[in-house]
């Protein structure tokens, strides 16, 4: 699993929850032994805060573990960790302290589960595509150069030998709809049928026909990671904005059995090109740029 500064992160986090209620202690009592505030200990167990190696060892202490040797090895993921990787913070004007964790977290996943009804998710999107996507949005040309640059660096991930598997689903509207001009969305519709034959990357269909299917109105993203203990992260983005969700077991079970659901409802993989070429020869070819 790549060590990400947020899956360092989130390592150290669990650790700390773990040992602290091994312990048999409260976050209260945490915070007495830190003669801090009960809300510094929640924020750092959240990974909301960063912890200095000082603070660790005391912390550490009070909760009984003195084996020098995990000591070490957490005041070093505390040290490693606690900033961001520089190419990300690079991004931080123009994306969102969620969407940073999402692509941070994007190349240590062993499952990478997408659904989107709107538009091409960033991670299959041509430069072109995603140029013209954020221009129609209203960003800037500053913005919009940022966001294009972070979705290409995202998908270097999409080369690696070792990389998470990849399930997307995508709403009929996207692969309709024009974005930019017609060479554009040409371009876009060959660039995923061409990732659509790699192994391990599967990208489905969900038609109109369908119906209606659950979690309508917003995409959302799972991802899964090969250490257990880190537990699963949900993605949710809509028009108010994006969050994470990361230790809420239920709600994570009701995405993961939503995603199940609009698998079976999508276009199976195989089925990806002929439809697709369906779709040019009806909307994008021959035609003139609207």
């Amino acid at each position: 699993m790549a060590q990400t500064p947020e899956i360092m992160r989130r390592r150290l986090r669990v650790a700390l929850r773990e040992a602290r209620e091994a312990a048999g202690l409260t976050q209260r009592d945490a915070a007495q032994a830190l003669e801090s505030s009960v809300s510094k200990i929640i924020r750092i167990e959240q990974g909301a805060v960063a912890i200095t190696p000082i603070d660790l060892r005391a912390l550490l202490a009070s909760y009984g573990v003195t084996d020098e040797a995990r000591v070490s090895e957490l005041v070093d993921l505390a040290r490693r960790s606690k900033n961001q990787s520089q190419s990300w913070a690079l991004y931080k004007e123009v994306y969102s302290r969620a969407s940073l964790a999402l692509f941070e977290s994007e190349a240590a996943a062993k499952t990478i589960y997408k659904f989107e009804p709107t538009f091409m998710p960033g991670l299959l999107q041509t430069e072109e595509y995603a140029t013209e996507l954020l221009r129609a949005l209203g960003r800037s040309d500053r913005d919009v150069e940022l966001m294009v640059s972070a979705r290409l660096e995202r998908q270097r991930l999409l080369a690696q030998e070792a990389r998470p598997e990849l399930r997307f689903v995508l709403g009929e509207a996207i692969v309709c709809r024009q974005v930019g001009g017609r060479e554009v969305m040409l371009s876009q519709l060959a660039r995923i049928k061409e990732l659509g034959t790699r192994s391990g990357i599967s990208i489905q269909i969900l038609p109109f026909s369908a119906g209606a299917y659950p979690k309508m109105g917003a995409g959302f993203t799972i991802l899964e990671f090969p250490d257990e203990t880190l537990g699963d992260l949900l993605y949710l983005e809509h028009a108010g904005g994006e969050r994470i969700v990361r230790d809420d077991p239920q709600v994570l079970a009701d995405y993961h059995e939503a995603f199940a659901t609009i698998e079976a409802m999508a276009t199976r993989p195989d089925d990806l090109a002929p439809l697709l070429d369906g779709i040019e020869a009806q909307r994008f070819r021959d035609r003139p740029d609207v």
